[in-house]
């Protein structure tokens, strides 16, 4: 009976943390590539991932001590991987903030046409409102998370069911240049990731039964792919290559307004809870591990996404794209690294780390360089 407990607190708590916003930018960016490409990289980033959440479980079952990635990084690796692994943080929190308010504002321009509210006017309501909220100190709001996530998925299903009837396959012209066919590469490191749970989810399991922690590992990244190919099927099969961007609006034409309207207030919620619930533990890093005063703590975090998207930042499946193949890469690679150390016996514990570092390094030079201007969307 404490085993299930365990394993049903630790699998609600990491597929909570891995399904979210990252779900409605893989339509389009699998339409952009085309429906080859994207498969290889839904396959390729899905067992990435897997084997960077197992190898994760095991640097911390064999650490001493409760830390993060930046103390296991300086722990195995060195210093200067825990200041790396501290910065790669702030990469990731900011662009899912940054995420969060786009696709907010989006949601929010769509249920409310009558006041003529534009995706920008959206997006910066969405961070004053939020603004506002994170001068308080929240209660359960990793709970409420998880209540929306479980409505999320609901939302999947019912979808599929609504939409079954007007399912083609979809006729995707492929992609025309090398950086579109890679754009779902980021877009699904973004999707899958979930390694910022899994000290949390060793927690529950307080370092025993490490044969049921590396199940729940699999299992929690099993059930976001079967949701997120559910959910790129229906939308695929419907839209086709006039898929949206964030998946739900180019669906109007065929499902109508009512579908569209019931999935942008549960995306709207969903992005809003995760931009609180980031925005909070950001907000504590800033106030208990740098030091910093309350006021400016909550300055820090709700300007800068803010600033961001003014200055014109603004493409969120680009910047999901970004930070999954940047920020998330880079941590991988750390944990890879951290791995290294770790773990001893065949020749096979030291070959995958290597493969899996050499693909992520990849993916970061490779973003990079989009980003830089050298490859071109």
């Amino acid at each position: 009976m404490k085993s299930f407990g365990q394993a049903t607190s630790g699998l609600g708590l990491l597929v909570g943390v891995i399904v979210g916003a990252g779900m409605f930018a893989i339509p389009y960016a699998v339409a952009r590539a085309g429906l080859f490409w994207g498969s290889i990289h839904l396959v390729v980033t899905f067992l990435i991932l897997t084997c960077i959440h197992l190898l994760y479980g095991a640097v911390i079952t064999a650490t001493p001590g409760k830390h993060r990635l930046p103390g296991y990084a300086k722990i195995h690796v060195g210093v200067w991987a825990g200041r790396l692994a501290f910065l790669s943080a702030f990469g990731g929190f900011y662009g899912a903030l940054l995420v969060y308010g786009i696709l907010g504002g989006a949601f929010l321009s769509q249920l409310a046409p009558a006041f003529s509210l534009g995706p920008a006017q959206g997006t910066f309501l969405f961070f004053a409102v939020a603004a506002g909220i994170l001068l308080f100190d929240l209660k359960r709001i990793g709970t409420v998370n998880f209540v929306l996530t479980a409505i999320l998925i609901m939302f999947v299903g019912y979808l599929a069911l609504v939409a079954f009837p007007y399912m083609r396959l979809p006729a995707l012209p492929g992609a025309d240049t090398i950086a579109a066919r890679f754009l779902p590469y980021g877009v699904f490191l973004f999707a899958f990731a979930g390694a910022s749970a899994v000290p949390d989810v060793a927690d529950i399991f307080r370092r025993q039964n490490s044969k049921l922690f590396r199940r729940i590992l699999v299992v929690s990244t099993v059930i976001p792919l079967i949701i997120y190919g559910v959910f790129l099927i229906t939308v695929l099969g419907v839209s086709g290559a006039a898929t949206s961007p964030e998946a739900i609006f180019g669906l109007e034409s065929v499902l109508g307004r009512q579908a569209v309207a019931v999935g942008s207030v549960v995306g709207l919620l969903a992005v809003f809870t995760s931009f609180l619930a980031l925005g909070l533990d950001l907000k504590n890093i800033f106030r208990y591990d740098v030091g910093w005063h309350t006021s400016i703590s909550w300055f820090l975090v709700v300007s800068v996404p803010a600033l961001l998207f003014f200055f014109g930042i603004s493409d969120f499946v680009r910047v999901i794209g970004f930070v999954g193949a940047g920020a998330i890469g880079i941590d991988g690679i750390i944990i890879l690294l951290a791995s290294l150390r770790v773990r001893h016996g065949n020749s096979f514990h030291l070959i995958l780390p290597l493969v899996l570092m050499a693909a992520l390094a990849v993916g970061v030079a490779f973003e990079f360089a989009t980003l830089s201007g050298l490859l071109k969307m």
